[in-house]
């Protein structure tokens, strides 16, 4: 009776077992700079000048499959990075909430005897829309400063991980 149940939780075991993806590297010498594995998204611009997006379905070989298309890895000049956005300033009804929201602070300031009604107006200028110029000016200055694509050739190269075991055709 043992044997059975341990049949039986070996045939469970196996049935859901799955066999890890191959792999795309991007490297720099022989640091890795990036990871793409199948299913993984990926923008390539190839030497003839067309743009690929899409999904990577496979990898074998020197070959990857993008969308079901094959592009050998030397076709490859580009790897651009996607998910890199430049910063934007807040919608027109937001803009115009702070503006409200400085001009409370202000009014609040002055009656308080805080400060006087310039030095409260500029404090409030400073606390509305500070943040917002901050995040904005510094997304910018990353945005510029930021990697956006990998030129393949002399600093960087491709390297497909390819684990699969062949099948052996014949009988």
């Amino acid at each position: 009776m043992n044997r059975l149940w341990l049949l039986l939780l070996l045939l469970v075991c196996s049935s859901s077992c799955f066999a890890q993806p191959n792999h795309l590297f991007i490297k720099k010498g022989i640091h890795k700079k990036k990871t793409y594995s199948e299913g993984d998204r990926i923008h390539v611009i190839l030497l003839d000048g067309k743009e690929k997006t899409g999904i990577i379905t496979r990898l074998v070989d020197s070959l990857i499959y993008i969308n079901g298309s094959e592009i050998p890895q030397d076709a490859v000049k580009y790897v651009l990075i996607d998910g890199i956005r430049k910063a934007k300033m807040p919608d027109t009804k937001t803009m115009l909430l702070i503006g409200a929201g400085v001009g409370l602070t202000t009014v609040g300031l002055s009656l308080n005897n805080a400060n006087e009604p310039r030095t409260a107006f500029l404090s409030a200028l400073a606390i509305g829309y500070g943040p917002i110029l901050v995040k904005f000016i510094g997304g910018r200055i990353l945005y510029a400063l930021h990697k956006k694509k990998y030129k393949l050739g002399k600093k960087y190269r491709l390297q497909v991980f390819d684990i699969t075991i062949p099948r052996k055709l014949g009988f």
